[in-house]
């Protein structure tokens, strides 16, 4: 005989299981405090800018917080809150991924870990769903949580690198500063990492949806962590027919051109220019670049955003009007870094008569103005972000300029040519700073001749007074040592 249910039991406890995951998340959810050190590449022999920021985080398995690589970047102390907890567990970084933006973090006590729950995760939210944010927006002590809805999905650049595109979900559910880090919550169960929102929309924020971090996690299974491979392609739609017809594609054949090949990168020596892809792990390539997954469009590029280094990628092409079967195997594009924002290193230099060199990367860059993109030497966004491109024999190899000239008798009647690339110094090829190093201390002539890349400039110093002057250039400076490497 069945037992009678009284009216509004079963609502009750519909309510007593949503409080109790709620529950739960809140005991997961941490508050995290960064005390930085951003060392300045314009004066990288100082301590760099220290400060405080705020973040959020959660625990996962293996008592481990994962939270935002921006959270936790150039970190010189950090701290942990758990919900209504107010005292501080200290934690380091033991995984950084800055192309994706997510870390883990771990406290140096583990103790504290006992009893809270680790937070499971779920796959992709739909589109029109509903999710909640949790986090400490603002570096508030009470857990928020913000209820929105899942409005697009689609992949998008990362600011924090500055670089890299990956998946992301858009929601109105709230996203400020010190959410970032935070889970983003469907049923129970994480669907997302809160990472950034954008000042252009209202009332709108970006996640991390689960296809990202489970790349993260996986990568790291092996105790460290690779990245993403890169492609190293610049393709070109092919919705005119006849550049389908010039291709030799049939009417119902769909896909891409390739125009370029990066130097370096995982297709090469597999592709080649002006290939047509057709198809990307059985995928097939519309004209304009997308391929249909999970029920939506986007670029195809998530296709191998899902692999790691090391694994193969099926693609079909034509070429020469002939169809072909090919496979890639995912590798890294080495010089990467230099083009992205970094973090968590110190800053080359090697100081010598004055003359302050520095490598060339994107930091270096933006030490020249707030504009630096319209304002810096077009030579240097040129050899940065461009020859690799134009250039088909062009290695992307580090490159050096004289960042600054500390004013000195030695060196004040010499041209100044800061913010300049060098080619030689006294006729050796200096594309490191080890190389300017050995070129200048390797030296016994009289001048130390210094020749730029680009306009025939060229400056001199005198060997012996320059030698002289070092010591007391460095004091006068307060410069503690004349390089870093």
């Amino acid at each position: 005989m069945s037992k009678l249910i009284k009216p509004g039991t079963a609502l009750l406890f519909v309510f007593a299981l949503h409080f109790t995951a709620q529950a739960q998340v809140e005991k997961s959810v941490v508050k995290i405090v960064n005390q930085y050190n951003r060392f300045s590449w314009y004066t990288p022999w100082a301590s760099g800018s220290t400060g405080g920021g705020t973040g959020s985080g959660f625990v996962i398995s293996g008592k481990r917080i994962l939270t935002n690589a921006h959270v936790v970047s150039d970190s010189a102390m950090i701290l942990v809150y758990f919900h209504n907890d107010p005292n501080p567990y200290p934690a380091a970084v033991s995984t950084i991924g800055h192309d994706c933006d997510l870390a883990i973090i771990e406290l140096k006590d583990p103790a504290r870990m006992a009893g809270v729950p680790a937070l499971e995760f779920d796959g992709l939210p739909e589109l029109r769903s509903q999710v909640t944010t949790y986090g400490y927006p603002a570096g508030g002590k009470l857990l928020s949580s913000t209820a929105g809805v899942v409005s697009r999905i689609e992949m998008q650049s990362y600011v924090h690198s500055g670089m890299d595109a990956h998946l992301t979900v858009q929601t109105d559910a709230a996203i400020n500063p010190g959410n970032s880090g935070g889970p983003v919550i469907q049923n129970g169960k994480v669907v997302g990492v809160a990472f950034q929102g954008n000042q252009q929309l209202e009332n709108m924020g970006f996640f991390i949806p689960v296809h990202v971090v489970s790349h993260f996690l996986t990568d790291l299974e092996d105790g460290t962590y690779d990245g993403y491979p890169e492609l190293g392609l610049y393709l070109a739609g092919l919705d005119s027919p006849a550049a389908r017809r010039y291709a030799g594609m049939n009417g119902d054949e769909t896909g891409v051109r390739i125009e370029h090949i990066i130097k370096g990168c995982s297709v090469e020596g597999v592709l080649q220019e002006d290939d047509i892809i057709t198809s990307v792990g059985g995928y097939a390539v519309a004209n304009d670049g997308t391929v249909e997954w999970n029920g939506m469009r986007l670029d195809f590029g998530i296709i191998p955003d899902g692999l790691q280094k090391g694994q193969s990628l099926p693609l079909e092409i034509i070429r020469n009007k002939e169809r072909m079967k090919v496979d890639v195997t995912l590798s890294h594009y080495s010089p990467l870094p230099a083009k992205a924002n970094l973090y968590d290193v110190k800053p080359q230099y090697y100081v010598y008569g004055g003359l302050v060199f520095a490598p060339l990367n994107r930091e270096t860059l933006k030490t020249y103005s707030d504009n630096w993109i319209q304002e810096a030497p077009q030579e240097l966004i040129y050899e940065t972000y461009y020859r690799y491109i134009e250039e088909d024999d062009f290695s992307d190899s580090p490159n050096v300029m004289i960042i600054r000239q500390l004013n000195h008798e030695v060196n004040v009647e010499e041209a100044y040519y800061t913010y300049r690339l060098i080619d030689t110094i006294n006729g050796k090829k200096t594309r490191t700073i080890p190389e300017v190093i050995e070129a200048i201390e390797s030296n016994t002539a009289d001048q130390h001749i210094i020749q730029f890349r680009y306009g025939e400039r060229m400056t001199a110093l005198d060997r012996k007074k320059a030698d002289a002057a070092n010591a007391e250039i460095l004091e006068q400076y307060a410069i503690p040592k004349d390089r870093q490497l």
